[in-house]
């Protein structure tokens, strides 16, 4: 009956993101004018607030905003036109250079043409008709010019994007006057009872793209000025000119720089005899690309925007299927709400998950997968990079312990064959010694210290392997420490020994049934002659709060530890007791 209920439930978002996807597809007409009204709304909204600041009235700031940003983009597309009308000019003048490089081309490939005129003379044989056959009757649909519809088709291509931009003006001077009465109906479709919520994601959603436009706009900037110092030494001509293209058209993700780098690269083409110019031309950009795509953009906006470089790729490419090139130049910024989506919102935490950039793994589950994989190298090299930087109890705390006890768990709970058992048991047991011999430091540079400490396994192999940590961390610190194997009568094991009061026994446990094993082996030390003091290692468990440890201790007759580090802070603070009574 539960998994019937359940089911129904994890199915609901899946639907709701199908259905979503359909009305982004058959709404684009109405949703890519709001979209693009939200992302002008973002920008210029800090500026608005700022003349508002100033006590001019909302409505004349975003008025004027709005115009004075509408002002730039005509004025530099005027100028943007203006020059390459001029430079279209001047290349219509200047086609001989074009026309030298063509007939080298030819003069190259003279096999290819001649391979090309043979084919095409044996096509125009097989298609000539036999004598005395009757040739075929042309007929030729001649359609009357109508005035009115060729201006009503012209009027069309002319209207529509001007209808769009008009829309998107509209819509962002709407948003800029309106902002907190849109800000409250969205917090009341929320409800009250998320309130809190919501408010978190529209800050977080804001604040993601705000910052993405900018460092956007940035990293544009910058290349259009590599563009254009590199064209100026090359020696293309109007540099600044491609510069300012480069950065409009690189708006425009993947295609955007190929659009960029034919234009300069045909001007070079027309205007020098030989290929090195043009060729340097398309290196320039190419480099420049390769550098701003593959290092400076994965490095700042999937910090900024909380998104993996993969899921910037695969957005782009799902918004540029649903809403074409409009899609692909606001594929980030839609991503990015998705992913606050999906952070604050329990039913898609699944967006979260597969857009963002945060770790969706933690570090032992990711070691404990790898040897699950009974991949023992793979899983080393996670081991080294996650553990890289930090000192060696903390990760044996962090990754190797709590992988012992996800092992511990599955094989109680039959989830883990004897072939993966073994093999997890000893990797993890290679990796220790390694790692322990490794970092083992010399007799000479050890402060001595008086505490005699016996690591005793509670139960199996997997405590062992804890114990022989311990005992290292604590032989790292001077005490002389040794690590017992796995015995049935621990009690014995410690009278044969020959403890006294002032020694320690730490015994080992790692879950899921630390508890019981350690409170069996205390009660059989407990009982023997001249019983040393009992810490009780319980590896990975969470830190008790104080009326659970006071019960844990009574329990257990022994100082509970629950990590490595606490653990040999325990012995140290009883070698320091027994040092104060000795004086």
């Amino acid at each position: 009956m539960h998994k019937t209920a359940e089911t129904p439930s994890r199915l609901f978002p899946l639907l709701g993101l199908m259905l979503a996807v359909a009305v982004l597809w058959f709404a684009r007409e109405i949703l890519i004018p709001v979209a693009f009204a939200m992302l002008l709304a973002f920008l210029l909204s800090p500026i608005v607030k700022r003349l508002e600041g100033w006590r001019i009235p909302r409505t004349a700031a975003a008025t004027l905003v709005l115009l004075m940003a509408c002002a730039v983009l005509a004025i530099v597309g005027w100028l943007v036109m203006a020059q390459m009308i001029e430079i279209a000019g001047r290349l219509r003048d200047d086609t001989r250079h074009i026309q030298h490089k063509i007939e080298a081309l030819q003069g190259q490939s003279s096999s290819l043409s001649e391979m090309i005129s043979t084919l095409e003379n044996l096509g125009n044989s097989v298609q000539t008709p036999s004598p005395g056959a009757q040739s075929p009757i042309q007929v030729q649909i001649a359609t009357e010019h109508n005035m009115m519809q060729a201006l009503r088709d012209y009027a069309g291509d002319v209207l529509r994007p001007l209808g769009t931009a008009g829309l998107i003006l509209i819509f962002t001077l709407f948003m800029l006057i309106d902002r907190e009465n849109l800000r409250n109906r969205l917090l009341r479709l929320t409800g009250e009872q998320k309130l809190q919520a919501t408010t978190k994601a529209m800050d977080d959603a804001g604040q993601r793209v705000s910052r993405y436009v900018l460092l956007q706009f940035a990293v544009n900037a910058g290349f259009g000025a590599v563009i254009a110092l590199g064209l100026y030494l090359i020696g293309v001509p109007d540099p600044l000119l491609w510069g300012v293209l480069g950065l409009l058209l690189r708006f425009l993700p993947y295609i955007g720089p190929a659009i960029a780098a034919l234009l300069p690269f045909a001007v070079a083409v027309a205007e020098n005899d030989g290929w090195r110019t043009p060729l340097s031309v398309i290196g320039l950009f190419v480099v420049t690309e390769a550098i701003v795509g593959n290092i400076v953009e994965p490095m700042l906006y999937g910090v900024h925007t909380g998104l993996s470089a993969v899921a910037l790729l695969i957005s782009a490419v799902f918004w540029t299927v649903i809403w074409g090139p409009v899609g692909l130049v606001l594929s980030t910024p839609l991503t990015v709400c998705l992913s606050v989506l999906g952070r604050y919102s329990p039913q898609f935490e699944f967006l979260n998950v597969v857009l963002g950039d945060e770790p969706v793994l933690t570090p032992d589950v990711i070691f404990y997968q790898r040897l699950l994989a009974l991949d023992q190298q793979d899983a080393l090299n996670v081991l080294e990079s996650l553990g890289k930087g930090q000192p060696l109890i903390d990760v044996f705390d962090g990754i190797l312990i709590p992988a012992l006890a996800m092992a511990e768990r599955d094989r109680h709970t039959g989830q883990l064959d004897a072939k993966r058992e073994d093999f997890i048991v000893q990797s993890i047991y290679e990796f220790v010694t390694e790692l322990t011999e490794a970092e083992a430091m010399p007799l000479s540079g050890r402060e001595v210290r008086r505490t005699r400490v016996f690591c005793l396994p509670a139960n199996d192999a997997a405590d062992e392997i804890a114990a022989a940590m311990c005992a290292h961390f604590l032989t790292q610190e001077g005490f002389p420490a040794i690590a017992f194997p796995v015995t049935d009568s621990p009690g014995e094991l410690v009278s044969s020994l020959g403890c006294q009061a002032d020694d320690v026994v730490c015994i080992s446990a790692v879950p899921p049934f630390a508890t019981g094993h350690a409170r069996k082996v205390a009660k059989g030390i407990a009982g023997a002659e001249n019983s040393p003091s009992i810490i009780a290692g319980l590896w990975g468990y969470e830190k008790p709060g104080d009326a659970r440890m006071q019960r844990l201790t009574k329990s257990l007759q022994a100082t509970v530890a629950t990590s490595l580090a606490e653990a040999v802070s325990q012995v140290r603070a009883l070698d320091d007791k027994a040092k104060t009574t000795a004086l």
